[in-house]
C-alpha cells in the first residue's frame, strides 16, 4: 500500500504538470512583442510626363498600390506599384503609359493621433512607352524599361483605427526616347490619394 501511495501520488503531480502546461503557454503572447507595423495602400495616381525636348507635360491617370512594413515607429519600408497612362499625346493617336515598380524607406517625422507627415525616397524600375514628336511631323514610338526614382512625401490623415487617407507628391525620375533616338532623362511630377489599411502590428 505505501508503494501503491506513492506511485499514486506521483502519477497526480505528472497529471498536474502536464494540464498546467498549456495554460502556461497560452500566457506566452500576453507578454511577447508585437511585430511590425503592415499597411496595405490603394488608390489614384496622377504623372505630369516630361516627353523629351518638349516644353510641355502630359497629364497621365491611373492607379497607386502598395505596401509599408513600419522598422520603428518613426521609419518604414515602402513597396510601390503604380500604372498610368494617357490615351492621346499631342493629339497623335498614340498612348502613353508608365509602369513603376520601386522600394524604398520612408521617415514620419511625428505620429500625430490625426496627421502624420512623412517623406519617402523610392528607387528601382520602369516601363514607359509613348510617342515623342520627330520634329519631321511623326513620332517616335517604342518602350524604355530603365532605372527609375521618386523623392517626395505627404501626409496620411487617420480616418478610424485602421484606416487612413494618404496625400502625397513627388518627383519622379524615368527614362524615354528623344527626337534623336537616345534615352533622355523625364523629370515628372507625380501626386497620389490613396486609402490605406492597417493589417497588424504597433498599432498607432
Amino acid at each position: 500500500m505505501k508503494h501503491l501511495s506513492k506511485f499514486l501520488l506521483c502519477g497526480a503531480m505528472s497529471w498536474g504538470m502536464f494540464l498546467a502546461g498549456p495554460r502556461t503557454a497560452a500566457q506566452g503572447p500576453l507578454v511577447t512583442g508585437r511585430g511590425p507595423e503592415v499597411e496595405a495602400h490603394g488608390g489614384f495616381e496622377y504623372i505630369g510626363q516630361q516627353v523629351p525636348s518638349q516644353g510641355s507635360n502630359v497629364p497621365m491617370y491611373g492607379v497607386d498600390t502598395g505596401l509599408t512594413v513600419g522598422v520603428s515607429q518613426h521609419i518604414g519600408v515602402r513597396l510601390d506599384l503604380a500604372y498610368a497612362r494617357a490615351w492621346n499625346v499631342y493629339s497623335s493617336g498614340h498612348p502613353s503609359d508608365i509602369l513603376s515598380y520601386m522600394g524604398g524607406p520612408v521617415f514620419f517625422p511625428l505620429r500625430g493621433r490625426r496627421v502624420s507627415p512623412y517623406v519617402e525616397l523610392l528607387a528601382g524600375g520602369a516601363r514607359v512607352t509613348g510617342a515623342t514628336p520627330d520634329g519631321q511631323g511623326g513620332y517616335i514610338r517604342g518602350y524604355a524599361n530603365e532605372l527609375a526614382w521618386a523623392g517626395g512625401g505627404g501626409f496620411e490623415i487617420h480616418t478610424a483605427r485602421e484606416f487612413s487617407l494618404r496625400i502625397g507628391a513627388d518627383y519622379f525620375h524615368t527614362s524615354f526616347w528623344d527626337p534623336n533616338y537616345a534615352l533622355a532623362g523625364q523629370g515628372n511630377i507625380r501626386g497620389v490619394v490613396s486609402f490605406t489599411y492597417y493589417l497588424g502590428g504597433r498599432r498607432r
